[in-house]
């Protein structure tokens, strides 16, 4: 599974703990449980794990994200290069209206090189 979703206006680090908050809810809703995350916020995943303090406009929304996970579940950093499909679909986002939601099949056009690569264990690069 995998989704877009426009958070509005705001700085990177909100929006990337609302797309954890709301991957988090989706999965939640569909029964996956969660064995890991990665995240391309070396920040987020600071605040997340207790080594440095959010600032108050995403704390709620981090201390919210403990909720569905287990203690034991591992959140680790990953070059934003070591998951190209995370990347494209964030952009694929701006263009949502509310939140579009995809399986392997129905990635949007843009997305299918990012999900083949990251399969692969291929970095991949933005075009300057």
């Amino acid at each position: 599974m995998a989704f877009s979703s426009s958070f509005g206006t705001g700085n990177s680090a909100e929006a990337k703990v609302k797309a954890m908050h709301l991957g988090l809810r989706l999965c939640t809703e569909r029964g996956i449980s969660i064995a890991s995350m990665e995240l391309d916020s070396l920040f987020i995943v600071n605040c997340f794990n207790d080594l440095l303090d959010p600032p108050w406009a995403i704390e709620y929304i981090l201390r919210d994200c403990k909720n569905p996970i287990s203690p034991n579940v591992s959140i680790s950093h990953v070059f934003r290069e070591g998951n190209g499909l995370a990347d494209r679909l964030a952009a694929h986002g701006h263009s949502c209206e509310g939140i579009a939601t995809f399986d392997e099949d129905s990635l949007p056009s843009t997305c299918f090189a990012a999900y083949q690569a990251d399969l692969l264990g291929q970095p991949q690069y933005r075009p300057p």
